[in-house]
C-alpha cells in the first residue's frame, strides 16, 4: 500500500476530493484504479441514480469493482473526452464514528473547460463514511445528475 493512499483517507475532506480526482483523467489515460478502491469499504458501493434501457429512472448499484471493470474501462479506451470533476458544495453530518455528506460535484470535459468555469452536468452525491481502523472508508456513494426536473437547491452550493 502507498504512504499516499493513507493519507488521503485520515479526513472526510481528504477522501471525498480524493474520490473526484481520482477518476479525472485526459481521454484515454489510464486511472489509478488500485487507489479508487482503497478508497471504499471492502463492501461498499456506488450507486448512481440514471434511466434504464427502457428509460426509467432508477437506482443502478455497483461494486467499486464493476464501476472501474465497466465505467472506468470506458472512461480509458472508448470516451473521447476527458473528464474531470470538482467539489462545489457540501453538507456533512457527523455522529461518532459515522457520517453522511451531500457533496455537489460539476463535471467537465477538460481542465481548460473547467478552468473556463463551463460544467456540461453537475451531479448530487448522497456519501456515507465510516470512520473504522484509523482512517475514513466509503461505504456508499449515490449520485443523481442535477435537472430541470431535479433542480439543484441552494442549501447543497454552500460548504
Amino acid at each position: 500500500m502507498k504512504e499516499e493512499y493513507l493519507k488521503s483517507v485520515q479526513t472526510m475532506d481528504d477522501i471525498i476530493k480524493t474520490s473526484y480526482a481520482c477518476i479525472g483523467g485526459k481521454a484515454y489515460e489510464p486511472r489509478d484504479w488500485d487507489f479508487y478502491r482503497f478508497l471504499f469499504h471492502p463492501e461498499g458501493k456506488l450507486i448512481r441514480y440514471e434511466n434504464d434501457m427502457e428509460g426509467v429512472l432508477r437506482p443502478q448499484f455497483l461494486s467499486p469493482d464493476e464501476y472501474i471493470n465497466g465505467i472506468g474501462k470506458w472512461m480509458e479506451t472508448k470516451r473521447t473526452t476527458g473528464f474531470y470533476e470538482r467539489e462545489i458544495g457540501r453538507v456533512e453530518e457527523t455522529y461518532g464514528n459515522i457520517a453522511h455528506v451531500i457533496s455537489t460535484c460539476e463535471s467537465f470535459h477538460s481542465l481548460e473547460e473547467m478552468e473556463a468555469n463551463t460544467p456540461y452536468v453537475r451531479n448530487v452525491h448522497s456519501i456515507q463514511l465510516a470512520y473504522h481502523k484509523e482512517r475514513w472508508w466509503i461505504l456508499n456513494m449515490y449520485w443523481q445528475r442535477v435537472t430541470p426536473d431535479f433542480p439543484l437547491p441552494e442549501k447543497y452550493l454552500g460548504y
